[in-house]
């Protein structure tokens, strides 16, 4: 099962219950996430569009997404002229992609195959400790009528979530991420959505037969507990367990490059993920897309990335990168607290 983190970000492509229409009473925030939250029980399909601002780039990416109760999903993603580029397929356990314009096929573990390190009740306790919820009624979202879920973090410096779900369905229809007054957003809608119609099986498989096969399924990352990732890195103190924000530890991974080993380890808030690299060496970061200068609070210069924010600092045998969608205020704090 995928953690609740990557779950809520993936969360249009892979949720949604059978249940019935529109009742006059508003649903609570809690019974309304649960809802979103659970295994797909029919059949649906649409065209999405999907939108990344950061910084002064943006990039917005068209495709087709088929799901079938439980575990297929298939993504067609599109070029501006209407033809697909690539396909994804998953049945929640494997994904394989199929990239056309190159003739190659790579196959390798689907995200939510991973076995979970927090438990889900405790992701739970994270995500209302940090976030308020509420829900309200939403404007129609692809024809259909929608409620709206409002994630708002209750301490300054991190993300917005809403959600527009699907007043019959329980499908999220449309998802958007944002900093309040700052140019830093993702957002994905359906422009067009069906539930309930019948697809074919073989819609959710890919020939692997054409040759120019890539197996990736050795090279997924490890997904380890906090005693685990002491142990392969063989220093319990090596980060530590909570960051400012209200972040904790997920899990960690250890990992090769070179004759070097990256420590990786990862924070939830309960709905955002920040990534933290422990190097022995400096790493060579992106020279664009820079959204603040070096001073006394920030080591280094914060550049935007499709992944959200990125820095980088250290100095001798240690080196730490950041990435992750929380305010530049708030990325001095954590920083501050590692050093």
């Amino acid at each position: 099962m995928r953690n609740w983190s990557s779950a809520l970000a993936g969360v249009m492509f892979a949720a949604g219950a059978c249940v019935p229409a529109l009742a006059v009473e508003t649903p609570s925030p809690a019974a309304l996430l649960d809802a979103v939250l659970a295994e797909p029980a029919i059949p649906y399909q649409g065209r999405v569009l999907v939108t990344q601002w950061f910084g002064r780039q943006e990039r917005t990416e068209e495709m087709r997404v088929f799901v079938m109760p439980p575990d297929l999903i298939r993504r067609e993603f599109l070029a501006p002229d209407g033809t697909v580029t690539r396909v994804s397929v998953s049945d929640g356990d494997v994904e394989t992609v199929r990239l056309l314009r190159a003739g190659k096929t790579v196959v390798g573990n689907a995200v939510r195959s991973y076995e979970k390190v927090l438990p889900r009740e405790l992701e739970r306790d994270i995500l209302s400790s940090n976030y308020e919820l509420t829900v309200s009624t939403a404007e129609k979202v692809a024809g259909r009528a929608a409620w709206r879920l409002t994630m708002k973090p209750k301490t300054d410096g991190k993300v917005w979530q809403t959600l527009w779900i699907d007043a019959e369905t329980k499908v999220v229809l449309r998802s958007r991420r944002f900093f309040p007054k700052r140019r830093f957003a993702s957002s994905a809608q359906f422009v067009s959505f069906e539930a309930g119609r019948k697809m074919d099986p073989a819609l959710f498989q890919i020939d692997e037969s054409t040759g120019g096969v890539i197996e990736a399924r050795g090279l997924a990352p490890a997904f380890l507990n906090r005693e685990q990732f002491a142990k392969a890195t063989g220093d319990a103190a090596v980060l530590p367990e909570k960051l400012p924000g209200g972040f904790v530890f997920e899990s960690g991974d250890v990992f090769p490059v070179g004759k070097s080993h990256v420590r990786h380890a990862r924070y939830t808030d309960g709905l955002t993920v920040l990534s933290i690299f422990q190097t022995d060496r400096k790493v060579r970061l992106p020279k664009g897309g820079i959204i603040a200068p070096a001073s006394a609070a920030l080591p280094g210069p914060l550049r935007a990335s499709r992944a959200g924010k990125l820095i980088e600092w250290g100095s001798g045998a240690r080196y730490y990168t950041l990435m992750g969608d929380v305010s530049r205020e708030l990325v001095a704090d954590i920083i501050k607290s590692l050093r």
